[in-house]
């Protein structure tokens, strides 16, 4: 597995810890790339609820995230459970790889895609 920098592994290693997910390739994804970006990494508990262990559709609409920890986001909520936008919420036409890939983070990216899909993993056989 590919990490950003130590942030971010430390991250990933300590949410699915406290979780006890290293076995859920929904979670792992959703950590993985939630670590990818500082803004949510900070704000952790506004993008996931702990108690109810579900994601947080708020933390869509907070004033902290940027252009790219929105990115981030929505292929992260995507990842956990296909959310791709709703009515309120976020339009869909966000979730796109045109809309989504458009960062210097497009190779973790991928890397949490294969987190969420592990059977696809060996790319050789295709």
């Amino acid at each position: 597995m590919k990490f950003k920098d130590d942030e971010h592994r430390h991250f990933f290693e300590t949410q699915v810890t406290k979780t006890n997910t290293w076995n859920d390739p929904y979670r792992k994804a959703l950590f993985y790339t939630l670590g990818l970006t500082e803004q949510t990494r900070d704000h952790i508990n506004a993008l996931y609820n702990f108690k109810k262990k579900c994601i947080d559709f708020d933390g869509l609409q907070k004033p902290w995230q940027t252009g790219t920890s929105m990115k981030v986001t929505r292929l992260a909520f995507n990842l956990y459970n296909g959310f791709a936008g709703s009515e309120g919420i976020d339009d869909s036409e966000r979730y796109t790889p045109y809309n989504l890939f458009d960062t210097g983070l497009m190779l973790y990216m991928f890397e949490a895609i294969i987190l969420r899909y592990p059977s696809y993993a060996d790319l050789e056989e295709l």
